[in-house]
């Protein structure tokens, strides 16, 4: 049974971490303004904005002091990652996965950020793969939907089209339930055969995968997909939703990571999992908060998808 953290109120405490990549002060200094007018009372965690450590928000010590301490204070209900890049990774061998069992809190962020979340789901907690301090107060839903999870513990069905098109191609219809996991696919890959493999490491129950990335060559995510599929991943997944794969060019064997991935299930007699392209979720403004760890059911058409938190 996994943990939700408690649900927020009125003058709850979130904290603002920056474990992993530099990020500008300003990124910061907005998402506390907008926790405030959400009716929470911003704690910036005294590294979140440095000194830098070459390309890393700071050291790795005090970017590990930062989690660590926001994770001890009681009165802290939420944790805020102001952006990926590179570097969570660093603290997760000096974590101890207990603290986050016993003192659980919801954890936000994406990209680089899922290497936390393999964590919390490693520990039994639930946690919230979505816009960071960075991307909360542009303006687009995404924000407004992380702090609706907040506040309720349920995130909203998540509803989307695939229109198809030369790069993206047509949804494999079906329907699945299973625990939500996924995320970043390179981060994911780098944490295969270490104690927070959250694709590979047994589980009983089925899963829905989801999958997003930035600048990564197709081949590269092809490989990783090889590996997953040797390791027997996919027997457990029930069902796919493929992110969004940005900032990424065509090669000679493939015009988009989408058709990739459409080809590569094709070839390996995977056509019976239900698939569904043009998950708003990644690298891009329109990134929606997903909850993972949940129970969801994904229903898939050949234009459009729903993944409902059971």
């Amino acid at each position: 049974m996994m943990i939700y953290p408690d649900r927020l109120e009125c003058g709850d405490k979130v904290a603002i971490i920056s474990p992993a990549s530099v990020v500008s002060a300003e990124f910061i200094d907005s998402a506390a303004e907008y926790m405030g007018e959400c009716g929470f009372e911003p704690v910036v965690m005294p590294h979140a904005k440095g000194p830098a450590c070459g390309s890393y928000a700071a050291s790795r010590d005090d970017r590990l002091s930062d989690l660590l301490t926001a994770w001890s204070m009681p009165d802290v209900k939420a944790v805020v990652c102001s952006r990926g890049g590179y570097g969570a990774v660093h603290l997760l061998p000096y974590i101890p996965g207990s603290i986050m069992r016993d003192n659980p809190k919801w954890l936000v962020g994406f990209s680089d950020i899922s290497a936390l979340h393999a964590l919390s789901i490693s520990q039994g907690v639930v946690s919230i793969h979505g816009p960071m301090a960075r991307d909360l107060h542009d303006g687009h839903h995404g924000g407004m939907a992380v702090i609706d999870i907040l506040k309720s513990g349920r995130m909203q069905p998540c509803r989307f089209d695939n229109p198809g098109s030369e790069l993206l191609p047509r949804n494999n219809p079906g329907a699945a339930s299973g625990r939500l996991v996924g995320g970043n696919l390179a981060v994911l890959d780098g944490l295969a055969a270490t104690p927070f493999d959250l694709l590979s490491r047994p589980m009983d129950e089925d899963c829905i995968l989801f999958l997003e990335d930035i600048a990564e060559p197709i081949y590269k995510i092809e490989r990783i997909l090889c590996r997953m599929y040797m390791q027997g991943v996919f027997e457990r997944v029930k069902g796919l939703a493929v992110g969004r794969f940005t900032e990424t060019s065509s090669d000679r064997n493939d015009v988009s990571t989408e058709r990739m991935i459409g080809k590569f299930l094709t070839d390996r007699g995977l056509t019976h999992l239900p698939v569904a392209y043009n998950l708003p979720v990644g690298h891009f403004p329109g990134n929606m908060p997903l909850i993972e760890g949940a129970i969801v059911d994904m229903v898939v058409t050949d234009s459009e998808a729903v993944i409902s938190q059971l």
